[in-house]
């Protein structure tokens, strides 16, 4: 069974940790969206993630229901 977080991968850039980086991203903005290439910009930045990190971080909070998408944009969804 495949797991969120593995034992041999860095706990930085694993799916729900980028997703509260994202989540923290989208609080701190007064209109609760962000271009996916300011998140993809500040991720990068903060967490020296890949793109695939960002990619998984990303599918993570929309399996939960907690951001949408409106191309090019990421959206709170509460």
């Amino acid at each position: 069974m495949p797991s969120l977080v593995s034992k041999d991968d860095d706990l930085r850039t694993c799916a729900p940790v980028i997703g509260f980086e994202i989540l923290r991203l989208l609080e701190n903005t007064e209109s609760k969206k962000i271009s996916i290439f300011d998140a993809a910009r500040s991720i990068k930045k903060k967490s020296k993630a890949s793109p695939k990190s960002l990619y998984y971080g990303l599918i993570f909070l929309y399996a939960i229901e907690l951001i949408e998408f409106e191309p090019p944009y990421v959206i709170l969804n509460v």
